[in-house]
C-alpha cells in the first residue's frame, strides 16, 4: 500500500513537469537506502525545494497551505496536543472546529501522506485531524515558540497559586497564634491545598497526592 501512494505520489510530480524519471528513480533508491519518504528524498537529492513540493501536494490534494511564521495560534488549541509528540513528530495544532457534531483538528505537518501519523494524532486530541502545510522549519518554530510560553505560562500560574496559599496560611497562623489546635488545623488546610494543586499541575501523579494526603 506504501508502495502504490509512493509511485502515485511521484507520477503526480513527473506529470506536472517537476521531477523526471531518472530523478524519480534515484529518489526511490534514496529512500529504500535511507528509511524515508518519498518527498524527503526528492528534497533531500535537491531535485525539488520543500516550498515546491508542499505547495503542490496542496493544489493536488485539496489540504490547507498555511505559513505559521505569519499566522496567530490559540494557545488553548495548540496544547490540545502534548508538547513531547508535537517535537516528536513536528507537528503542531493550528485551528479547532466543530461541524456536524464532529471535532475536526487542524494540524500543520510536512508529510501529509503519513496515514499511521493522522491514525496517532487523532488518537492523542479525540478529534478528527486534518493536515496543514508547512516546512519542517516553520513548523519547528513554531513549536519553540509557542510551547515554550505554555510553559512559562503554567509555571507563572503555579508560582501565583502557591504564593496565595502560602500567604494564606500565614495570616490563618498569627489570627490564630493562641489556639495550637486551629494552627494544626490551619496547617493541614494548606497541605492539602499545596498537595492537590501540584496534582492539578501534573507536578505530582494523581497517586503520589493520595499517598501524601
Amino acid at each position: 500500500m506504501l508502495r502504490e501512494k509512493t509511485m502515485k505520489l511521484g507520477d503526480m510530480l513527473k506529470a506536472a513537469g517537476l521531477i523526471d524519471d531518472s530523478q524519480l528513480k534515484s529518489a526511490l533508491s534514496y529512500q529504500r537506502n535511507c528509511g524515508v519518504r518519498l518527498g524527503a528524498a526528492l528534497v533531500s537529492l535537491n531535485y525539488i525545494s520543500e516550498t515546491q513540493l508542499l505547495d503542490f501536494l496542496a493544489e493536488q490534494l485539496k489540504y490547507t497551505r498555511v505559513d505559521l511564521g505569519r499566522r496567530r495560534l490559540s494557545e488553548d488549541v495548540v496544547k490540545i496536543l502534548p508538547e513531547s509528540q508535537a517535537r516528536r513528530h513536528n507537528v503542531i495544532a493550528v485551528a479547532r472546529k466543530e461541524h456536524a457534531g464532529v471535532v475536526y483538528l487542524l494540524v500543520a505537518m510536512s508529510d501529509p501522506t503519513n496515514r499511521e501519523l493522522l491514525k496517532e494524532l487523532e488518537s492523542l486530541s479525540g478529534c478528527r485531524v486534518r493536515p496543514a502545510l508547512d516546512t519542517e522549519d516553520s513548523i519547528r518554530k513554531a513549536i519553540d515558540i509557542y510551547y515554550s510560553a505554555l510553559s512559562s505560562e503554567d509555571e507563572s500560574s503555579l508560582a501565583e497559586a502557591l504564593d496565595q496559599i502560602l500567604l494564606a496560611g500565614e495570616g490563618a497562623g498569627a489570627l490564630e497564634e493562641n489556639s495550637p489546635a486551629s494552627r494544626q488545623s490551619a496547617e493541614n488546610d494548606r497541605l492539602r491545598r499545596l498537595i492537590e494543586l501540584l496534582v492539578k499541575k501534573k507536578v505530582l501523579s494523581t497517586e503520589e497526592g493520595r499517598r501524601l494526603l
